[in-house]
């Protein structure tokens, strides 16, 4: 066999400029091994449906193995026809077998075999993708036990808003990174559909059995509709979707570790290995393992706006512009392959300076809540509660006091005798004792339920 797969009815090969549009083996030879799997699930099928011998299946299993290991080793010798990895591999075992090895593509398109391999691969991926994003979660959780007890200002609109505790405020973070976890495991359930014996569109009339290839493939179902199975890619995009949300989750949590560790703030620091200085300030201590993190976000994101735009508006069926959904898919993967680890170890390394998140909550605006909430407790309506709260804290500033500075009498006035108390962060947080709060029996709780998740 010489030239395209498809060069039978060609009397020319392609211009050159047009074949090297199309070749996409320099970025799908990563499928070669399941490439190679799939493969020799469809030799079951063809066996299955008499279309080839029992010592036929044996030679073309063992080539497939043989090409396929030549492929990993970097032994195997590529072709300038080769368009694409299932090509490389479909001449490497007609080149091993002759005629026996040209029977292998008997039932069968590069459209089913395509993103049957694709689907393999993501699954893979996904399945590393979820070990990070679970190993990220333990180094939090067992973080924030360490700190249940460490005040710190929470913060809206980053503005300090009231006390929580640091071990609150990183189960925060653990919480997005379970709904992650989610969101993969539903994904991959939707993703483990094998679309063998799917054909280029219509199937194919040599009784084949698509349930039983799945099966020999290791996936969990077959395609119910050929057209389908062979030319959608939500399977990507929602692959690609759910990266591009755990990225953020991880760039958000790289904000707060850029912040907290900034040396105006210094509420912690960063571990020198994930850290870097400066080629002309020799004082720098850069935080760049947190921007890449949140940096790489934008990346992924990109990617999701790559395969979402290759789709819309894609007539029924497989069209060549599927070409395009490996690269953004791959991109994803790699790109959050890198960012967790990272991630993981800048947390299991970071100091956090507790002293300094306490002394920032000496900050009387932190308790404003606390003091209208007493009032409510003593029978005012929560909006007057709220605007005699305010205006208290007008009236001071004006005055150019602090809270701590009313006499005993003035705060009877107002309404909440022994007053002063309430500004305390231990307090503030230790009253906050509902679940899902920040008191420290509440983050233990949390971790706790975090745990059962995570194990």
């Amino acid at each position: 066999m010489s030239g395209a797969l498809w060069s039978g009815r060609f009397s020319a090969p392609p211009a050159p400029e047009a074949h090297a549009l199309g070749v996409s083996l320099g970025f799908d030879v990563r499928l070669a091994d399941v490439d190679v799997r799939a493969s020799i699930a469809h030799v079951g099928a063809l066996a299955a449906a008499g279309l080839v011998t029992d010592d036929e299946a044996v030679a073309l299993e063992e080539a497939l193995a043989e090409v396929g290991a030549a492929i990993g080793a970097g032994t195997f010798a590529f072709d300038p026809s080769d368009e694409d990895v299932h090509s490389a591999v479909e001449r490497g075992v007609t080149a091993l077998l002759g005629d026996v090895g040209a029977k292998l593509h008997a039932g069968r398109s590069r459209n089913d075999l395509v993103i049957t391999d694709l689907r393999l691969w993501l699954l893979g991926a996904g399945a590393g993708i979820r070990g990070d994003v679970a190993g990220l979660a333990r180094e939090l959780v067992a973080r924030a036990r360490e700190h249940v007890t460490t005040v710190m200002p929470g913060t809206t609109h980053a503005r300090a808003a009231q006390p929580v505790t640091l071990g609150h405020h990183l189960l925060a973070h653990v919480w997005a990174l379970t709904r992650d976890l989610e969101r993969l495991d539903g994904w991959a359930r939707r993703a483990d559909v094998s679309a063998l014996g799917a054909g280029a569109t219509a199937t194919s009339t040599l009784d084949l059995d698509p349930a039983a290839t799945a099966t020999r493939v290791g996936m969990a179902r077959a395609f119910d509709n050929s057209i389908d199975a062979v030319g959608d890619r939500d399977v990507v995009q929602e692959f690609v979707s759910v990266a591009a949300i755990a990225a953020t989750h991880a760039s958000r949590l790289a904000a707060d570790l850029a912040r907290w560790t900034d040396p105006a703030l210094g509420w912690a620091e960063l571990d020198e290995a994930y850290a870097t200085g400066s080629s002309m300030m020799p004082q720098k201590r850069n935080p760049d393992t947190a921007e890449l993190a949140r940096g790489k976000a934008a990346r992924i994101a990109g990617d999701l706006v790559t395969i979402t735009a290759l789709l819309q508006g894609l007539p029924l069926g497989y069209h060549r512009d599927l070409q395009e959904d490996k690269e953004p898919a791959f991109d994803a993967a790699d790109t959050l392959g890198l960012v967790l680890p990272a991630l993981a170890g800048a947390v299991r390394t970071v100091r956090f300076h507790p002293d300094a998140m306490r002394a920032a909550c000496a900050d009387e605006g932190l308790y404003a809540t606390d003091l209208a909430e007493a009032l409510v407790r003593a029978g005012v309506p929560f909006r007057e509660a709220h605007i005699r709260t305010g205006e208290l804290l007008r009236r001071t500033a004006e005055e150019g006091r602090a809270l701590r500075d009313l006499s005993d009498d003035e705060w009877i006035a107002f309404g909440v005798p022994g007053a002063p108390a309430l500004f305390d962060p231990d307090t503030a947080v230790a009253a906050r004792r509902g679940p899902g709060g920040p008191s420290p029996a509440s983050v233990l709780a949390q971790a706790a339920a975090l745990d059962a998740v995570l194990s």
